[in-house]
């Protein structure tokens, strides 16, 4: 009889121990998932300063943009597009590879800011955030995704040539300026 209850005794504290191991492990297992998602989102967006003036630069930024603008205030230097729907024709990666759904939706915020560059020549920060979000059902809050980066570079690319451009043509034709 007293073999058994010794027997019992230590089957149950083994239980005990190894589902409280179990338990701590899954904890810990959750603990590492949420540092690498606050890792993956505190990366900073892409951006650019520009050595041309305000004006120019936020005129070329609306040229670029190629989405219906919800929002813009050349005061405070924001821009935000209305949501885009990749499957609707929004942006397509180069290497023509996609995992285009009908939930995912984006907006791009651009923010533009007058600065001092590091040779004491003043330029203009412009600072592009895609916020990129999946829509699961109707009812639950949409998730938000991180974004590739690849558009936010491609529209500072584009922004940076228009400018390269409309400085090439006032230097060609100085007398005639070109409005974008």
């Amino acid at each position: 009889m007293k073999k058994e209850w010794k027997t019992q005794l230590i089957l149950l504290s083994l239980l005990g121990i190894t589902s409280l191991l179990l338990l701590s492990s899954c904890g810990l297992l959750e603990l590492q998932e949420d540092k690498a998602n606050k890792k993956r989102s505190s990366v900073l967006p892409p951006y650019r300063v520009f050595s041309y003036s305000y004006d120019s630069v936020w005129r070329s930024t609306l040229s670029v943009l190629k989405y219906s603008i919800t929002d813009q205030n050349q005061e405070t230097g924001h821009i935000e597009t209305d949501y885009i729907k990749p499957a609707d024709g929004g942006w397509t990666r180069p290497d023509g590879s996609s995992n285009i759904s009908a939930g995912i939706r984006y907006k791009i915020a651009i923010s533009l800011v007058r600065v001092r560059t590091e040779n004491g020549k003043i330029g203009v920060k412009v600072t592009i955030d895609k916020k990129l979000e999946r829509i699961k059902d109707f009812f639950s809050d949409p998730e938000s995704l991180d974004s590739d980066h690849l558009e936010e570079k491609a529209i500072l690319y584009r922004l940076e040539r228009e400018l390269v451009i409309e400085e090439a043509l006032k230097r060609a034709n100085p007398e005639v300026s070109t409005p974008l």
